[in-house]
Formats: C-alpha cells, sequence, structure tokens
C-alpha cells in the first residue's frame, strides 16, 4: 500500500476517534444545566472582565453563583487568556454552560488531533509512525484527567493545548513559533512557567547564540504574556499595581495552604499521589478527576529510556512532564499542602504521548533485533548450503 493511502487511511481514523470523543463530550456534559467544580470563578470572572474591562455586557441566560464578590471578581490571581477565550464564546453565546464549556470541548479534540502529529512526527511517517500516532490520539481520549477537564470549564485544559503545541513546533526546530505557544500557555496558568527550563535547553541545542536562545526561550514568552496582560495591567492601575497584585494574588497564593481546608483530605492529593490516583478531585455531578495509575507508572519507569537511547526528542517530551510536575513538588516544599489530581492535566499530554512513543521504540528495537538475527541465521544457513 503506498504512503498516500496508509495516510489517508489512518487520517480516517483519526477522524472516527475525535467525532467519537466529540459525541460522547456533548453526550456528558451538555446535560448539565449548573456550575461543574471551579466553574464557580473562571467563567464568572470571564464574563466580569468583559462588564468591568471592556465595558461588554452580553446577555445573562444562566445566573452568578452564590459566592461572596462574585459579580466584581476577575481571577487576578491567575493569568486571563482562558478567560479571553470563554468571552468570545460568550458574546457570541451569551452567558450560560454552553458558551463557557464549548472552547475546552474543541481544545480536547485538538489535543487529540495533535497527539497524533506529535508521535507520528517523531516515530517516523511510515506505518509504525502512524500506528503510534492513533495509539497516542487514543490513549489522551481515554485519559480520564483530561476527560473531565476538557468538560468543563477551568484554565487546565488551556495549559496542555498551549504547552503541548509550544514542545510540538520546539521539535520540529520552529523555534519563534514554540516560544509564542509557551508565552500562551503561561498566560493560562503559572504551571506552564517551568517549561521554560527545558525549552531552554532544547534551543541551547539548536541556536549556539546566546542573546537569541535568551530572546526565544524568556523573551517572546513574556512579551507574549505581557501583552495578553496588558488589559488587565490597565485595569489594575498600571505595571506596578498590576505587579503587587500579582505577588499578593498569585505568588503567595500560590506557596500557601488557602486553596481548601486541609480537613478536606479526601479532596487533597499531592504530586506523589497522582502516580497512584489517590484522592481523586471530586467535582460534582458524578466526575472525577481520576488519573491513570498505569500510565503514571509507565512513565516513570520509561523515561531513562530516553537518555539510554540518547533520543533528545523523548528526552524533551518526558522532561517537559516532570518539569511541571518539579514545579508542583516545590509549591508543595514552599507551604501548598492543598493540592489537586487535576493539575495532572497540566501535562497530561507528554505523559501520554511519552508513554505511547518509548513502548513503540522498546517493541521497534525489538523488532530490528530479531529481524537482524533472522538475516543473520539465514546467511548461515545459506553460507553452510553452499559449502556441502
Amino acid at each position: 500500500m503506498s504512503r498516500k493511502y496508509v495516510d489517508i487511511l489512518f487520517y480516517s481514523l483519526l477522524a472516527v476517534i475525535v467525532a467519537t470523543y466529540t459525541y460522547f463530550t456533548i453526550k456528558t456534559f451538555l446535560p448539565i444545566n449548573a456550575y461543574i467544580g471551579d466553574e464557580v470563578w473562571y467563567p464568572t470572572a470571564a464574563y466580569n472582565m468583559l462588564k468591568l474591562i471592556f465595558h461588554i455586557s452580553p446577555p445573562m441566560y444562566f445566573p452568578y453563583p452564590d459566592k461572596p464578590g462574585i459579580e466584581t471578581f476577575i481571577n487576578v490571581c491567575h493569568p486571563p487568556l482562558a478567560k479571553y477565550i470563554m468571552d468570545i464564546f460568550i458574546i457570541v453565546m451569551g452567558y450560560y454552560p454552553l458558551s463557557w464549556r464549548l472552547p475546552s470541548w474543541i481544545i480536547g479534540d485538538l489535543i487529540l488531533i495533535t497527539g497524533f502529529f506529535f508521535t507520528r512526527d517523531i516515530l517516523g511517517k511510515d506505518l509504525i509512525g502512524n500506528l503510534g500516532g492513533i495509539f497516542t490520539s487514543i490513549i489522551l481520549a481515554s485519559c480520564p484527567n483530561l476527560w473531565v477537564l476538557h468538560g468543563i470549564a477551568m484554565l487546565d485544559i488551556y495549559v496542555a493545548f498551549f504547552s503541548f503545541l509550544s514542545l510540538y513546533f520546539l521539535l520540529k526546530n520552529k523555534l519563534l513559533l514554540s516560544a509564542i505557544f509557551l508565552g500562551l500557555a503561561i498566560a493560562s496558568k503559572e504551571p506552564a512557567v517551568m517549561l521554560i527550563f527545558p525549552a531552554l535547553y532544547y534551543i541551547g541545542e539548536i541556536e549556539r547564540k546566546p542573546i537569541k536562545r535568551a530572546y526565544l526561550g524568556l523573551g517572546i514568552p513574556a512579551f507574549v504574556y505581557l501583552i495578553i496582560s496588558l488589559p488587565i495591567i490597565i485595569y489594575e492601575g498600571g505595571p506596578l499595581a498590576w505587579l503587587h497584585a500579582k505577588i499578593a494574588n498569585t505568588v503567595v497564593w500560590d506557596i500557601s495552604n488557602g486553596h481548601i481546608s486541609l480537613d478536606a483530605v479526601t479532596q487533597i492529593s499531592e504530586p506523589w499521589d497522582w502516580f497512584l490516583n489517590i484522592h481523586p478531585f471530586n467535582m460534582g455531578h458524578g466526575l472525577y478527576a481520576n488519573v491513570n495509575p498505569i500510565i503514571m507508572i509507565l512513565w516513570a519507569v520509561t523515561t531513562p529510556l530516553a537518555f539510554v537511547m540518547k533520543n533528545l526528542k523523548m528526552i524533551m517530551t518526558t522532561m517537559f512532564a516532570w518539569s511541571e510536575w518539579l514545579g508542583f513538588v516545590l509549591v508543595y516544599v514552599l507551604g501548598n499542602h492543598t493540592q489537586f489530581s487535576f493539575y495532572v492535566t497540566d501535562f497530561a499530554p507528554f505523559v501520554d504521548s511519552y508513554v505511547v512513543i518509548s513502548l513503540f521504540m522498546i517493541a521497534r528495537k525489538f523488532y530490528i533485533k530479531k529481524g537482524e538475527e533472522k538475516n543473520i541465521e539465514e546467511n548461515k544457513q545459506n553460507y553452510s548450503g553452499g559449502i556441502s
């Protein structure tokens, strides 16, 4: 079969996976006509940003949640990009659950598509590469954490998508695009900041000029972040007032235990708990941010393989995941002992795709070795037959 028909076959399979995922997304989340989990904060903040900052008041077809100060809350403690994207749909459709969840649904589909092409690029654009790409899409679609977080209007799915695109373009050596998407990831939520470190390392392997390395690894992401934050900066009264608000509301918040009561032990799940799905976060409505322990353990076990094989693309994929995980460990050490299982979504695309890539690499090595042994044995037999 020619490569053209192989591609058509696998693109068709990918389309079926995405269509099935979309169907079950709509079937699961559309009927829930209520706030789910932290939706009480983010869609409301998105609407308030329209009302207070941009002076636009789309129709409200759904009431504010019963929270103190909610009608002026704009969520300064987190960057604004995800809320801007929600705002686009709220402007067009009005304020109600479908409008604020729809962008997350679209992003969930796009992550499956990105996973296919990401894996195929690393494994190769042959039958094995296409097969690996399909397996990655299936693993991503079956990831319980991504499933819940892509279905609702929270920030983590945006981090997952933009950081995944950043790594995708980084490994294609499209460094400027990668830097822009890294800035978009950071402008969605803070955990993406940790990705600056592995990105700088890879850029250093490609670009030896220190100034250009700093420009691509630090300057562009920072510029993107600041441009996106500009309306908030103006609203807060200028750079100094905004910076003070960020320190008070983000830095202090991130390293404190204020996220939930320490007594809520069944909701708290620290970074090492995620490997065993201990205390998955209850979103309500029968939805839990579960983690797949098999995938998480396989990720940890197969990480050394990337270094043994000296495969830079594999190393970068697993290190992007570990960098974010270590970021959560860092804030734990600094004092935040109230973390949640849904944080796994931030780096789940790296973990899921890395596990598939590493297992396919092992299988390919085994297949090649067996093939070489078979050829040696056949050559021996042919040689023996010629002598006799």
